[in-house]
C-alpha cells in the first residue's frame, strides 16, 4: 500500500469541471447540514479545502465572512474568479495554503469542510488542527462521504458493482479512507473533541436521467491514472466515454434502484 498526500483525482481542467458538477449535486445536503449546525450571519468562517469555491459561497449565503484555503494554486485562482463573478469578493477571501501549515492571525467562529477527510493520511490530525483554529464555543462542521462499498441493489447490477468498487479500492490502495464519513464519530473523538451530532443522506436513482450515472463515471475518469498505476484496470477495458450510458442502460434494463455514496454531516461545539 502506498501512502501519499496527493489529491488522487488530479488537477486537470476535466477534474475542475467534475468538481463543479459535484458541487451542484451536493449543494442542498451541505446547506441542510450547515443550517442544522447553526451557521449564522456575521460569523468568521474558515473553509478548508475550498476547491472551486462552492462551499465558501454557500457559507457566504448565510451572511458569514469566509476565508477559504486550498493547496492547489490553480484551483484557488479559478475559484477567486468565480467568487468575483458572483459578487462575493468582499465576503470571501481565498488563500493558497495547506491545512497543516496554515497559521491565521486570529481564530474563527467556525471551521467547515466538505469531502476533506478521504484526501488526508491523518484524518484525526487534520480535524485536531482545524479545531485549533476555532475559538472556544465555536463550531467544527464537516460534510463527509462513504463510498467504500456499493450498497447492493436488487437485482444485482454487475457493471455498477465493478465500477463503484473501483472508487473505494483506488483510495484504499493509496492509504486513504473512502469510508471517512462512517468513521466521523471516532475521528472527532480521536481529535480530542466531544462526540459530534451526526446526520446522513442517501442518494438513490431509478430509471433514466439520474445524475448518479455521470457522477460515478466522471469520478472514475479522474481516477484513471491511479486505477491503471495500481493495476485495478485499464482505461481501454473500462470504456470511460460510454460508461455513464452503460450504467444507465443496465439499471433501466434490470429495473433496479441504485444507491449512491452515503452523505454524512457532523458538527460539534468546541469546548
Amino acid at each position: 500500500m502506498t501512502t501519499t498526500s496527493e489529491y488522487l483525482l488530479g488537477h486537470t481542467a476535466t477534474e475542475q469541471e467534475r468538481l463543479l458538477q459535484q458541487a451542484a449535486i451536493l449543494r442542498n445536503w451541505t446547506s441542510e447540514f450547515f443550517r442544522a449546525a447553526g451557521l449564522q450571519a456575521r460569523m468568521r468562517i474558515l473553509d478548508v479545502g475550498s476547491g472551486m469555491g462552492d462551499v465558501a459561497m454557500l457559507a457566504a449565503e448565510f451572511g458569514a465572512q469566509v476565508t477559504g484555503i486550498d493547496s492547489d494554486a490553480a484551483v484557488v485562482q479559478r475559484a477567486r474568479s468565480r467568487v468575483a463573478a458572483h459578487g462575493l469578493a468582499d465576503q470571501i477571501d481565498l488563500i493558497h495554503a495547506d491545512i497543516f501549515t496554515f497559521r491565521p492571525a486570529g481564530v474563527f467562529d467556525a471551521v467547515i469542510g466538505r469531502y476533506i477527510l478521504p484526501h488526508v493520511i491523518d484524518p484525526a490530525g487534520a480535524v485536531r488542527h482545524m479545531a485549533g483554529l476555532v475559538r472556544s464555543g465555536g463550531l467544527i462542521v464537516l460534510h463527509e462521504v462513504d463510498f467504500s462499498e456499493p450498497i447492493e441493489p436488487w437485482p444485482h447490477a454487475p457493471l455498477w458493482d465493478r465500477t463503484y468498487r473501483l472508487l473505494g479500492e483506488s483510495f484504499r490502495r493509496m492509504g486513504k479512507l473512502p469510508d471517512a464519513g462512517r468513521r466521523l464519530s471516532r475521528i472527532f473523538l480521536d481529535a480530542g473533541l466531544p462526540t459530534p451530532v451526526l446526520e446522513a443522506r442517501l442518494p438513490v436513482c431509478v430509471g433514466r436521467g439520474s445524475y448518479i450515472y455521470g457522477w460515478v463515471a466522471e469520478t472514475v475518469r479522474s481516477l484513471l491514472p491511479v486505477i491503471e498505476r495500481e493495476g485495478l484496470g485499464l482505461a481501454k477495458d473500462i470504456g470511460i466515454d460510454s460508461l455513464a450510458l452503460r450504467l444507465e442502460s443496465e439499471s433501466v434494463e434490470l429495473g433496479c434502484q441504485l444507491m449512491g455514496p452515503t452523505q454524512y454531516g457532523a458538527w460539534v461545539i468546541k469546548p
